[in-house]
C-alpha cells in the first residue's frame, strides 16, 4: 500500500493505493478528513478527476462536520451526527405513521409515532444498522466465499461490546457485530475474511495471518481503520 496527500481545490485529500477492485471516498469524523482508497492500477489523474467530480458532496460533508461534530454520546435527537458506512449523517427526528429509520446521502430520518424514550430510539437505530449490515453481508459474504474458497455454515448478527466478529470453530457459524454498519464497507469485508479464515485456522498464529495476507494484503491497514487508528 502507498499513501500520498494531495491538495484538491484547497482540500487536503489522502490517497491510499491498495490491492482492491473499486475506488472509495470517505469524509471521516470527527474532523472531516478526506480519504480516497484506490486500486493500484489507477493513475493519479483518474483519481483526482474522481475527487473533483465529488467536490460538492465533499464540501457539504466537511462543512457539516465542522458545524456539528460527530456525536460521541447521541441522545437521538434532531442534529445528532451519526455514522453510516463510514460517512456522517445528520439525524432528523419527526412524527410519522410508524416507528422507523430511513437514510439519504446526508441524513438519517427517525420517524416516531409519538414521544419515545431514549431506549426506544436506540433500539430503532440498532435495528436499522442491523438491516443495513444484513443487506451488505448477503452480497459480500458469497463474494468472499467464492474468492477464498472458504465457507461458513451460517451467519448472524449481534450487538457486541468487545468484538467485531466471531466464528464458532466447531460449527463454522459466523457472527458479525451490528456496529460494523457504522464503518466503511471495506471494514466489513475485512471482518468477513477474518472470520472465514477461522473456519480453517482456529488461532491467530502465523498460518492465520498468512492466510489473511494472501487474500487481503492490506488487512492491517483496514483493521487500523476499523479500530480508529487512522488519522
Amino acid at each position: 500500500m502507498s499513501t500520498k496527500i494531495v491538495n484538491v481545490d484547497g482540500i487536503p485529500v489522502t490517497i491510499q493505493r491498495k490491492r482492491i477492485r473499486n475506488m472509495h471516498l470517505y469524509v471521516k469524523p470527527p474532523k472531516g478528513d478526506v480519504l480516497v482508497t484506490a486500486p493500484i492500477y489507477l493513475s493519479e489523474a483518474e483519481i483526482l478527476a474522481f475527487v473533483r467530480s465529488k467536490l460538492p458532496w465533499i464540501r457539504s460533508n466537511v462543512d457539516r462536520m465542522h458545524r456539528s461534530p460527530y456525536t460521541l454520546d447521541p441522545q437521538y435527537v434532531t442534529g445528532d451526527i451519526l455514522p453510516l458506512w463510514g460517512e456522517c449523517r445528520t439525524l432528523q427526528v419527526q412524527q410519522g405513521s410508524r416507528n422507523r429509520v430511513t437514510a439519504t446521502e446526508e441524513t438519517m430520518v427517525l420517524s416516531l409515532t409519538g414521544d419515545s424514550p431514549l431506549d426506544t430510539r436506540k433500539k430503532l437505530l440498532r435495528e436499522f444498522y442491523r438491516s443495513e449490515l444484513k443487506e451488505r453481508t448477503e452480497i459480500l459474504l458469497p463474494q468472499w466465499e467464492q474468492y477464498t474458497g472458504l465457507h461458513c455454515s451460517s451467519w448472524t448478527t449481534r450487538d457486541m461490546k468487545s468484538r467485531w466478529g466471531t466464528c464458532d470453530t466447531r460449527t463454522n457459524k459466523i457472527t458479525l457485530n451490528v456496529r460494523l454498519a457504522e464503518h466503511p464497507v471495506e471494514c466489513l469485508e475485512y471482518v468477513i475474511l477474518h472470520e472465514l479464515c477461522h473456519t480453517v485456522v482456529p488461532n491467530h498464529g502465523p498460518e492465520f495471518k498468512a492466510l489473511e495476507t494472501k487474500f487481503m494484503p492490506d488487512w492491517k491497514q483496514v483493521r487500523d481503520l476499523l479500530n480508529g487508528k487512522y488519522m
